[in-house]
């Protein structure tokens, strides 16, 4: 009696929700194209642009630190012709220590200009050669170069076990694993590292060598992400070249592919922040976008922001402030582009024609000789290290939620975290089949299973199977929501059974899961970091809504169908694990909803976001949660209601009979 494929053959339900986020994004891109058309005054521009970087800043949870002593030191210095590499080390907040390389050329006279480089996503970081190479060639050409090490990369793994000798967390990962707790609270990890890279300019502009008003940015991929956004964040940058990161949200729509977790901005896509205003937020100052022809970062989305950035840069009579670099290759920071990044430079600070040619075969440094540690991690090096962790836990407490048991407010609060969809059209069900079989546990006499599915919203099919007991006539029906779906009641018949003591019970799949689960829209693993589930969410979060959301939305119209069909029954929900939690949220949202069988639920956000070491699984995220409410404030307003809670013991591979 289970459910096939495709809803049995009915809809392909595989693509739907995938298709409707795509469709979403599509009409706030439409908006946001005829805002960007009704632009023609600087005055229109100048209004857009602040609102963009209020927004901006607000959604990654502020910058509002400290500028406390940099109390930097130099642990070594690297001689080589015509310049030198000094290993920095300085506190962006105390106790934040950012490994960092200080390229300085022989023989300055007066002020130099200076280019603060950031470091994509290789594991070495200001080691990684491709990385080397910019900055020796900018040495060489005259330039100080400061080469800093991000967040979890280099010698600032944010996870090191000292005893363990290495990160537990992936390297790659730690970045959306420190991301997710961030998000709870209603912050990013990229605010942090932004404060690092201003820090890195005070570091810069504090050295009688360089001239405050001529410095530069640049990197690739993440580091390119880094050098956008220090391009909306600190004034100080007055020139900057972002190389193979910059496209369209459209153009990564299409894709599949997802985004780190600081690559992700709540609500940029609803609130119209799009490539090209990372750009033109940069405007006058001069802009080189780095590209090339075969990157993931589409290149149809390069020249869509790139020409819409001219315009603007046309507008303020600058229109050759921005330019496009674009050359053959596939994602990294090559050799042309490099050359064109030392001319660029030379001609914008300097005044100069650029005709330096690059060296492909140039020798760089081991990782070894640019460490700026003994143990090359600062975690292993200082006592009084501290890590982003620690940040986004003294983060919460500025900001936590204030406890309420007024369950009108708890609802408020708990609607905007979830901003739902607003529509409550009539339902029209589809029974597809009917099986009478026997109860195996020979607890009740045979069941009726009836196999339905409705459409939530528009373009959204949702599930169930419908059991009753044949010949009872039942006032209550249990709205039952499995983690792994609705044909998995057929492995929960204890727990079934018990429901259907108290009357009916209808196994729902709200969107995305179940039998109405998404195919993969890439090759990741389903629920892990960067698969379906976290790139879905991602699409939503930037929608400034989520997939936990729309599913509460989904029982809740699972409600309304029950009331529709049988209006004399009585409801209540159940859930397993996720599905647990997404029944707690539609109990405090439904009043008729009286009580809740709640198996295997996280027992906190606050769990997840206070742990150093916690499960990840991107099912939890939700913007802001944290700011508004947690699960035990829920619990407890609900104490009216007939409220279960158990988590089940972990008794491994047994199988059910």
């Amino acid at each position: 009696m289970s459910f096939g494929d495709f809803l049995s053959g009915y809809y392909d339900v595989g693509v739907q929700l995938p298709e409707y986020l795509k469709k979403k994004a599509q009409s706030y891109f439409e908006k946001e194209a005829l805002e960007k058309e009704s632009i023609k005054t600087r005055e229109d521009f100048e209004k857009r642009r602040d609102r963009i970087r209020k927004f901006y800043i607000e959604s990654i949870g502020g910058l509002d630190f400290e500028r406390t002593p940099l109390n930097s030191v130099c642990t070594g210095i690297v001689e080589r012709e015509g310049y030198s590499i000094k290993k920095i080390i300085f506190q962006s907040l105390p106790g934040i220590y950012v490994t960092s390389n200080l390229y300085m050329p022989d023989n300055i006279k007066g002020k130099a200009p200076a280019i603060l480089f950031a470091s994509g996503h290789a594991e070495n970081a200001k080691a990684y050669p491709k990385y080397q190479k910019v900055c020796i060639d900018l040495v060489k050409n005259g330039f100080i170069v400061l080469s800093v090490d991000p967040i979890c990369q280099g010698e600032r793994m944010q996870h090191y076990d000292i005893r363990a000798g290495r990160n537990l967390v992936r390297w790659h990962a730690d970045h959306t694993y420190l991301g997710l707790q961030c998000e709870l609270v209603g912050s990013s990890i990229v605010r942090y590292f932004l404060w690092d890279l201003i820090r890195a300019v005070d570091y810069l502009c504090s050295l009688p060598e360089v001239d405050p008003d001529r410095i530069g940015m640049t990197g690739n991929s993440g580091g390119a992400m880094q050098t956008t956004f220090m391009m909306m964040g600190d004034d100080r940058i007055k020139a900057a070249m972002p190389c193979t990161y910059i496209t369209s949200r459209e153009g990564y729509m299409r894709t599949g592919q997802p985004q780190d977790g600081e690559q992700i901005t709540f609500g940029a896509i609803s609130r119209g922040i799009n490539f090209d205003d990372y750009i033109t937020c940069f405007a006058p100052k001069p802009v080189m976008i780095g590209a090339v022809e075969s990157d993931f970062f589409v290149i149809e989305g390069v020249l869509q922001t790139y020409e819409r950035a001219r315009k603007i840069y046309r507008l303020l009579g600058c229109e050759d402030n921005v330019r496009l670099g674009l050359v053959k290759g596939t994602h990294e920071y090559n050799d042309e582009l490099r050359q064109i990044a030392v001319n660029w430079f030379t001609e914008i600070f300097k005044g100069e024609k650029g005709n330096f040619v690059t060296d492909p075969g140039m020798k760089v440094e081991d990782v070894r000789t640019l460490q700026c540690t003994e143990s090359g991690q600062v975690m292993a090096e200082f006592g009084d290290a501290r890590t982003v962790f620690e940040l986004n836990a003294e983060y919460y407490q500025k900001n936590r939620y204030t406890y309420t048991s007024d369950l009108t407010e708890i609802k408020r609060r708990l609607k905007k975290i979830l901003n739902m969809p607003e529509s409550r059209d009539r339902i029209y069900p589809r029974v597809i089949s009917t099986r009478r079989i026997n109860n195996e546990a020979n607890i009740m006499d045979d069941l009726n299973h009836r196999n339905i599915f409705f459409f939530s919203e528009k373009d959204i099919m949702v599930a169930g199977i419908y059991v009753e007991v044949v010949g009872r006539e039942s006032d209550r029906c249990t709205i039952l929501v499995l983690e792994e779906g609705a044909n998995d009641i057929y492995k929960e018949n204890d727990l079934v059974n018990v429901l259907l003591k108290k009357g009916d019970v209808f196994a729902f799949d709200p969107r995305g899961m179940g039998v109405v689960k998404s195919r993969p829209v890439n090759g990741r693993p389903f629920y892990e970091v960067f698969g379906t589930e976290y790139k879905l969410n991602c699409d939503a979060m930037m929608m400034e809504q989520s997939l936990m959301g729309y599913r509460v939305y989904d029982i809740l119209r699972a409600c309304d169908f029950i009331r529709q069909e049988y209006p004399n029954k009585k409801i209540s929900l159940a859930g397993k694990g996720i599905g647990a939690l997404y029944a707690l949220f539609a109990t405090v949202l439904d009043d008729d909803v009286d009580g809740a069988h709640l198996i295997n639920m996280i027992s906190s956000f606050e769990d997840i976001a206070l742990k150093r070491y916690y499960r990840y699984d991107p099912r939890y995220s939700i913007y802001g949660v944290l700011k508004e409410l947690d699960i035990p404030m829920l619990l407890e307003a609900l104490k009216e209601k007939d409220i279960f809670c158990f988590n089940e013991p972990d008794t491994g591979n047994i199988i059910r009979w």
